[in-house]
């Protein structure tokens, strides 16, 4: 239950788009994980990134980022699971663990808490110009969190709620979901009194000149769009706008009322939902200072007759090597002209990920 059950291994860089110098370094920390399972864990990483880099607006700024994985293998697998009066569902296991994950932090069940003081002395030794560190437990039991480092399990959708934990450590996104431990159980989340949250995707304010993201909202859209009439109960009414439409609703960071949201759906209210315009545009904020020097997302005007040129050949070569594509370094070949077919190169090469 300390850094004496286990040992780091190593660190990987397993999507390398640059010098962590002009990159957002992500950073993902096995725990939970025994020796014998870090082959495992290392196809989590994979397949975490694969995820990250299918999902908007992660897609097209993909070669900001770098990522890193810290093998690091622990006496036994899992996290402590405490079984208290709050958490009636815990199974009461404790796990003998690099950096003691634990779930029911605050007395939820779902929310996770390591040794943060041991987790930053790894990352710092190892990638010590790190942006995001995302530790990832090895358990099927559903739960994360977010704060200074992210956390998640690898239960069912892990891919889904890793992403919206990211978006509190990396992107200083709240919450948008309208409860703290379920609707129908909170008694003192009914309405919300606190000053202006700093958080960019939450807000108290409903008059369109003040509004953080006025500059989203038609001048045909209501606002605020929808409002809670019992403020005792979670929300349930449908949107009465279309998908995607940004205006204020009611109920976010864990309150029924009072706070406003600015689309009915995103994925910092449920995890396997897009993230709504006003999340991806600081996701973008924060990412675009490091798209120096790299692949440009779109074609540029001035070298669009090279960049069609070498289209045509990259896919003749990349038809070619179809029938080899078994083999793993073919694959990555494949991979990078699949990726400079999408994007037309500025001089970077895009180094492949592992496979």
């Amino acid at each position: 239950m300390s850094t004496s059950d286990g040992t780091v291994i190593k660190a990987v860089k397993i999507v390398d788009h640059g010098s962590p110098e002009q990159r957002f370094n992500i950073v993902l920390v096995a725990e939970g994980y025994q020796k014998s399972e870090l082959p495992r864990f290392a196809k989590d990483a994979q397949h975490f990134t694969k995820h990250l880099f299918g999902t908007s607006p992660f897609d097209d700024l993909q070669c900001a980022i770098n990522v890193y994985r810290i093998d690091v293998a622990s006496k036994e697998s899992g996290a402590d699971d405490p079984k208290t009066t709050e958490c009636t569902a815990g199974t009461g296991k404790t796990a003998a663990t690099y950096f003691d994950a634990t779930f029911c932090t605050g007395g939820i069940r779902r929310l996770m808490s390591v040794n943060q003081t041991a987790v930053l002395k790894v990352v710092k030794a190892y990638v010590p110009q790190w942006h995001l560190i995302l530790v990832i437990v090895n358990s099927s039991i559903w739960g994360g969190a977010g704060g200074s480092i992210a956390i998640t399990t690898t239960a069912s959708g892990w891919e889904d709620i890793s992403i919206h934990e990211m978006g509190h450590s990396a992107f200083g996104l709240a919450d948008e979901y309208d409860y703290w431990a379920g609707c129908g159980t909170d008694t003192n989340n009914d309405k919300y009194s606190g000053g202006e949250p700093s958080a960019p995707n939450v807000t108290t304010k409903t008059d369109r000149s003040t509004l953080k993201w006025k500059d989203l909202v038609l001048q045909t859209t209501s606002l605020p769009t929808t409002t809670n009439k019992d403020c005792s109960q979670c929300d349930t009414q449908p949107s009465p706008v279309p998908v995607g439409t940004v205006g204020a609703f009611e109920g976010a960071a864990y309150y029924h009322c009072a706070i406003y949201r600015p689309q009915y759906t995103c994925k910092m209210r449920s995890t396997d939902k897009p993230f709504c315009a006003v999340c991806q545009r600081r996701i973008r904020q924060t990412l675009s200072p490091y798209l120096a020097d790299c692949y440009a997302p779109v074609f540029e005007k001035k070298i669009g007759l090279l960049c069609a040129l070498q289209m045509i050949i990259y896919i003749l070569i990349t038809i070619a090597l179809l029938p080899f594509a078994l083999f793993p370094p073919v694959r990555c070949i494949i991979k990078k002209l699949l990726f400079r077919i999408q994007h037309c190169p500025t001089g970077n090469s895009d180094p492949c990920i592992e496979l």
